[in-house]
């Protein structure tokens, strides 16, 4: 809730600066990607916030894929960490199955011994 709150005290007034900056910079400007000025071809106009928005939402997209490209390694070390430890989990499962078959096995073999000695020595004490 208190960070939708500070959202709204820092978006509505950035929103308002940028309406009024549209409003008062909607005169087209020439715009020249001819450094020597040899070519007109290169030269075109439009409205300066239609530019300084524009190079900041490419700004924006072009840090973002670079950001995104050089954490590609931490996300494909995450990936292979989870995918082991998935792995490993699996093997705990099977290897504590294993083990409790082993006991229960364990268990009616010494139930076994112990049933067959309480015989013999009842066999043995009625003789």
């Amino acid at each position: 809730m208190i960070s939708k709150i500070l959202s709204l005290l820092i978006l509505v007034p950035l929103a308002i600066v940028l309406v009024v900056f549209s409003v008062a910079n909607r005169e087209a400007i020439p715009v020249s990607l001819d450094p020597i000025g040899s070519m007109p071809q290169l030269a075109f106009e439009a409205p300066l916030f239609i530019l300084l928005m524009g190079s900041v939402i490419i700004g924006v997209v072009l840090g973002g894929i670079g950001t995104w490209l050089t954490q590609a390694h931490y996300r494909r070390k995450s990936w292979k960490r989870k995918y082991e430890v998935e792995k490993l989990r699996r093997e705990t499962e099977e290897n504590k199955a294993k083990l409790r078959q082993l006991q229960e096995e364990r268990d009616r073999a010494s139930y076994g011994q112990a049933a067959s000695n309480s015989t013999a020595l009842t066999t043995s004490r009625a003789a």
